[in-house]
């Protein structure tokens, strides 16, 4: 899911979620004729210190690729947004999760265009809040990832991934040009991986059991995809659900982002974020690994209400040494959900996390963290 409203301002968010929990009254999801298909349109406002006032637009369409009966595959969702700035700041951005009959394939695919600026505190686990400096940079990004089943549960896949990196802006003298990472200059990534897939949810968007393990390695080569540095990274996630009572759930997550070789920074573990460590801006700390732990008690309130806590611990380091040298950061929070779609239980989410008086976040977006 998208990961830009995490500096929403909190009057703003509740504004919103409000708006949205009544949605259905006007247009919230409509179905075709054929109740294949349910689409959902969402003009969005919002204002924070560094964008100014922004506006744009989303579209989700939420489908099967059989039937709405058909419990042998998960609901398909294709998502854009779009949204522009008084800054000049914009984004536009695609997202598919798409299940084919009996899940044989999975789709998923990632696409890009954006111009935001960004903040550095320097590369490692230790950079000071003193150490801030705001850099730009305009990117494209495509992702597709297909997966074939081998068995019930168990998918292999292959993928490409390509990046483009340029009108990159920074101070002279700063941080950001006396660290030491690639990635300063104009520069495109391109490479293939492979992937392994374990997957037992019951749902794809709020699974109440199950487990998910995937792991993709990607390499970007100069001579074999015209990459412009010689780098690879390897990804495991891993989660764990169990229903604890009625309609509540325990989850709990593990990952872990590994680089090896030349990674330029806009391929560097990113610590924070929606979807990662909530409460920490994302990109706090960079290095070229990651791991972090999240656990999460879910629960519906009533209705298409619900609610969740959450508490997470990680890190990033270089050297697996530096884990041991470097004490654990710690987030924790809650937050509201709104069932958009309630036989799916794909949610509307407002999340607050927690580090502490320099780290904290509010996030508002569709979907679970994980």
């Amino acid at each position: 899911m998208f990961k830009i409203f995490q500096n929403i301002s909190v009057k703003t968010a509740l504004v919103l979620f409000v708006f949205l929990s009544q949605f259905k009254v006007y247009s919230q999801v409509k179905a075709d004729k054929s109740k294949r298909l349910h689409y959902l349109f969402i003009p969005i406002i919002f204002n924070t210190p560094e964008t100014g006032i922004s506006f744009g637009l989303t579209n989700s369409i939420f489908f099967k690729t059989t039937s709405l009966k058909d419990t042998s595959i998960r609901m398909s969702a294709i998502q854009t947004i779009g949204f522009f700035t008084t800054k000049k700041q914009n984004v536009q951005a695609v997202d598919a999760s798409i299940y084919f009959p009996k899940e044989k394939y999975i789709l998923l695919v990632q696409f890009s265009h954006s111009y935001f600026p960004d903040k550095f505190w320097g590369i490692g686990a230790s950079t000071p809040d003193s150490n801030l400096e705001r850099y730009a940079f305009e990117q494209f990004f495509i992702n597709p990832h297909l997966k074939r089943k081998i068995s019930k549960h168990l998918f292999f896949g292959s993928m490409y991934e390509f990046q483009r990196v340029y009108n990159i802006y920074y101070e002279e003298g700063g941080e950001f040009e006396a660290s030491n990472f690639y990635g300063k200059t104009n520069h495109t990534v391109s490479g293939a991986g492979l992937s392994i897939a374990f997957d037992t949810r019951s749902h794809a968007f709020w699974p109440e059991k199950g487990v998910f393990l995937q792991s993709f390695f990607t390499g970007f080569k100069k001579e074999l995809f015209l990459s412009d540095y010689n780098f690879g990274k390897l990804v495991t996630d891993l989660r764990y659900f169990r229903k604890i009572y009625k309609k509540q759930v325990l989850a709990f997550q593990f990952y872990n982002y590994k680089t090896f070789g030349q990674t330029p920074l806009r391929q560097l573990a990113e610590f924070g974020g929606s979807n990662n460590m909530r409460g920490f801006y994302q990109g706090r700390y960079r290095e070229n690994n990651m791991f972090s732990f999240i656990t999460e008690y879910r629960a519906v309130i009533k209705g298409r209400f619900g609610a969740v806590l959450f508490g997470g611990m990680g890190n990033v380091y270089n050297n697996f040494s530096d884990l041991v040298q470097n004490d654990l950061k710690v987030s924790f929070g809650g937050g509201l959900r709104f069932a958009l779609l309630k036989k799916e239980k794909l949610n509307i989410r407002l999340d607050f996390g927690y580090a502490n008086k320099n780290n904290m976040g509010l996030y508002f977006t569709v979907g679970e963290c994980f």
